[in-house]
């Protein structure tokens, strides 16, 4: 009885593990906010479900999570047309002193970007939006470019060189670009330190993504996972109408009709939720976490923030997590052809552009 107590007792009480980015910088809870929906821009506010987020609902949602002890915030370039970097700058840095703030931005090599003078521009205008000299993590958001993704890790070792940034990842690399990322920045003395990829339990049996995985840890990677909940699909109270609106179901050839593994995953982790007290959400994220990589949740509420930083303090034991995994699903991404990922970087770029343009009406 007294060692069921004790470990009981002991699982409450989960210290979590810091993950050092570099000298000075580290993230001492494995959790990241996303910033993707906190664009301020009239087209935000017709892309965002609800709308663009008022300025009290940041402070509330920039507040709880600063409270648990999160504070690792993930934003872009490409967010809101850079309007989401002002919003970190206005809302969540004057409160860095809190928790010290750790704040990552990405770089979008866009179809006009070709020089290394381009990356540093964006760098730097990136900084500027954000109100600070140095970045302390910089994405390269996509590897799809025509130029080699070795060309922009020599830009970003140039940068971090310039004290630009202080740290460099890599965003929806597969593993044979994550190898290609690192061997490049090691012949300048440098590393990279995170790849933030989609990572969760409707792709987890991938192959693709299983040696993404493994060589990730092979190279002392860290994966910052995003969409970690399928953006709803592994959530409470999904209803056929929710899953339509739901742009990952379509991205990752879910249907509603032919999804019976989705639903006996959705059940084992309702169970989970169940045994431990927990949401469905949480134990997506813990899972996650058990897995060593940084779950990124996008956060639009402030009951949503309080739901996400309920996954930290205390983890699922080895045979649940076990269990989710012969569940999972093998959805990935990441071996999509490289002409599917192309359009992708031309439509972003055309969004960009069209940011770009509205800022002058």
């Amino acid at each position: 009885f007294f060692e069921l107590f004790w470990f009981a007792y002991v699982m409450t009480k989960i210290e979590e593990k810091p993950f050092d980015l570099c000298d000075g910088v580290t993230i001492a809870k494995p959790l990241g906010i996303g910033t993707m929906q906190w664009g301020t821009t009239w087209l935000d506010n017709k892309l965002n479900k609800g709308g663009n987020l008022p300025d009290c609902v940041i402070d509330d949602i920039v507040d709880t999570v600063l409270q648990s002890g999160v504070q690792f915030f993930d934003t872009a370039e490409g967010y809101g047309g850079g309007s989401s970097e002002v919003r970190v700058r206005d809302q969540v840095l004057p409160k860095a002193h809190v928790n010290n703030v750790v704040v990552a931005t990405k770089f979008l090599p866009t179809l006009w970007r070709w020089t290394q003078g381009s990356f540093l521009h964006a760098v730097r205008e990136s900084n500027a939006r954000l109100g600070v000299d140095i970045c302390d993590l910089y994405f390269i958001h996509t590897p799809v470019h025509p130029l080699p993704l070795e060309f922009w890790i020599r830009a970003a070792c140039v940068a971090v060189d310039l004290k630009l940034i202080k740290a460099i990842g890599i965003s929806n690399c597969k593993a044979s670009q994550v190898e290609r990322a690192h061997a490049e920045a090691c012949k300048h003395g440098k590393r990279i330190v995170a790849n933030q990829i989609l990572f969760n339990l409707l792709d987890y049996n991938s192959e693709e993504l299983r040696i993404t995985d493994d060589t990730c840890r092979k190279l002392g990677i860290r994966i910052v996972a995003y969409s970690p909940i399928g953006q709803g699909l592994l959530t409470e109270n999904l209803t056929e109408e929710k899953f339509k609106g739901i742009r990952l179901g379509t991205m990752m050839g879910i249907k509603w009709n032919d999804s019976n593994k989705l639903f006996a995953l959705r059940n084992k982790i309702s169970e989970i939720a169940m045994d431990e007290g927990k949401t469905m959400a949480q134990v997506c994220l813990n899972w996650t976490i058990c897995h060593n990589a940084i779950p990124l949740v996008g956060t639009r509420s402030k009951a949503q923030a309080s739901n996400s930083v309920g996954c930290l303090g205390w983890r699922l034991t080895e045979s649940q997590v076990a269990d989710l995994d012969r569940h999972a699903l093998a959805r990935s991404t990441l071996g999509k052809p490289r002409w599917r990922r192309l359009i992708f970087v031309v439509a972003i770029s055309m969004l960009v552009l069209t940011y770009r343009l509205t800022s002058f009406l």
